[in-house]
């Protein structure tokens, strides 16, 4: 679901503007469009205001089809329908006498201000979970959800969301919605624990031949947790990363973990460490991040399948949701202990076995 967000830029905003006129006749000229009240702000709904002036004016018009000018004597009427758009919108009223002359008048309309806080959304275990979020608003909101195990309750200018217990044995995701004059803002809930993704999975991923082509293969992957937010990832029964599972967003896979050793010779040895590899690994754009800062993200899609996803923005060129390992000669991912790339697993997909 395509999260819309919803941004007020209301300001009040009154102001009278002079035209210019060939008429040196100032007094006569003030007499004739002299404003005696003005009403020129609407709420985001709209509705009717008025303006009157010391005498009745030859023409009056909007320079924007959104407020309608009706003449009554020396009384305008101004409408304006319901702004379903986040931005305020503002058009000149502008008044003529016989002559000619004119004065414009700036009308103001407030623009639709409600929503789900940004960057609010929801990652909670297995266990029942509350929260209470701000939500103020200048029309009348709808909240609801997605899903039968999220319920949510207007209070005040808050909403309090309640997720009910996952007794699934799966990760789940559902939204927390607003809707409010034809427009909808939503916010994501996820909900899954480590033991909801532990077992067995065949991977599919573009692997580098020896002749550095790629071809699609399958492997085998376990997720094995090894503490209550830890756990191995282990390719082929061989290989095994050890990452860290966040309640609800999924597992953080740093590079720079050994994954396996190889005693090349009697005392000497060769490890494999993990590297965040680019999706685009066609020969000759072979690029991979060695080090122990980046990482890669096994996360949930909105069916709660985990899928890998790239972590922070590495190149502006590329993007970076593949992994592999390297071959070093020394136990850290020291440049002068390179060796050579190990295995990679371009663009990744996993599909859990039953």
């Amino acid at each position: 679901m395509n999260k819309f967000i919803s941004i007020s830029l209301a300001t009040g905003l009154t102001a009278l503007m002079v035209a210019c006129s060939s008429d040196k006749d100032l007094p006569a000229y003030a007499a004739g469009l002299s404003v005696v009240k003005a009403q020129t702000t609407f709420h985001v709904l709209g509705g009717t205001q008025e303006v009157t002036l010391a005498a009745q004016p030859a023409q009056a018009y909007a320079q924007d089809a959104w407020l309608a000018v009706t003449k009554k004597g020396e009384t305008l009427a101004l409408t304006a329908e319901t702004n379903t758009s986040p931005q305020t919108r503002n058009t000149l009223l502008v008044i003529k006498n016989q002559q000619g002359d004119s004065i414009t008048l700036n009308i103001h309309q407030e623009g639709v201000s409600f929503g789900l806080p940004v960057g609010e959304e929801i990652y909670t275990a297995d266990e029942a979970f509350e929260k209470s979020l701000a939500t103020p608003s200048n029309v009348t909101v709808d909240y609801g959800a997605t899903e039968s195990w999220i319920t949510v309750q207007k209070n005040g200018e808050n909403i309090d969301v309640k997720v009910a217990a996952n007794t699934t044995g799966k990760p789940r995701v559902g939204w927390v919605t607003a809707k409010a004059v034809g427009l909808t803002d939503s916010l994501r809930v996820v909900q899954a624990s480590l033991a909801d993704i532990e077992g067995e999975y065949i991977q599919t991923a573009l692997m580098r031949l020896p002749s550095r082509d790629l071809e699609k293969k399958t492997t085998k992957v376990r997720i094995v947790a090894t503490g209550t937010n830890k756990a191995n990832f282990i390719v082929e029964d061989k290989y095994a990363w050890e990452v860290s599972f966040t309640p609800g967003k999924g597992l953080t896979m740093y590079n720079g973990k050994i994954v396996g050793k190889n005693e090349v010779k009697p005392g000497v040895f060769e490890y494999l460490i993990t590297v965040i590899v680019a999706d685009d690994f066609r020969k000759g754009h072979e690029t991979a991040i060695n080090g122990t800062q980046e990482s890669v993200l096994l996360t949930f899609d909105d069916k709660g399948n985990l899928v890998f996803k790239e972590a922070q923005k590495l190149a502006s060129e590329q993007t970076f949701a593949s992994y592999g390992w390297n071959r070093f000669s020394d136990s850290k991912p020291v440049m002068g202990a390179f060796r050579g790339i190990g295995e990679v697993f371009v663009k990744p997909q996993l599909k859990r076995k039953p």
